[in-house]
């Protein structure tokens, strides 16, 4: 099982910490002080950072040349609260050595099959609440 901790840290500050002890700061922006993420662009460099790994690894098991590699990722949120992604687009910048072929193959592959994050968020998880 998956477990992350999310730790406040006053105003509106929070540590949050996995499994192996890798910790993001997060915050609410200006308001926060703006040290961390806020946690909707955590939810964008998740879908990216899901895919990226996937891709990465496909390419270099294909061993394509890849040098450069940039996912751009761009949300729309709805006005009203909560104010939820109502559009995303996310753009993938790689180096022109890499075969078209490649690329295609490596995104169909995490689109369709691998990235967890994106599956997740496409078919939607049973989410259970508890209070201590």
């Amino acid at each position: 099982m998956e477990k992350v901790e999310l730790k406040w840290l006053g105003e509106l500050k929070f540590l949050l910490t996995d499994l192996e002890n890798h910790q993001v700061l997060l915050d609410s922006g200006k308001e926060g002080g703006g040290e961390g993420f806020k946690p909707i662009h955590l939810f964008m460099a998740a879908i990216a950072g899901c895919m990226a790994m996937d891709i990465v690894s496909i390419l270099n098991k294909k061993r394509e040349n890849l040098k450069d590699f940039v996912i751009e990722v761009f949300g729309e949120r709805a006005n009203e609260h909560p104010k939820k992604f109502v559009k995303i687009d996310i753009k993938f910048k790689i180096n022109k050595e890499v075969s078209q072929k490649a690329i295609e193959e490596a995104f169909l592959l995490s689109k369709e099959k691998y990235c967890s994050v994106l599956h997740s968020i496409l078919n939607k998880p049973e989410i259970n609440f508890y209070f201590e």
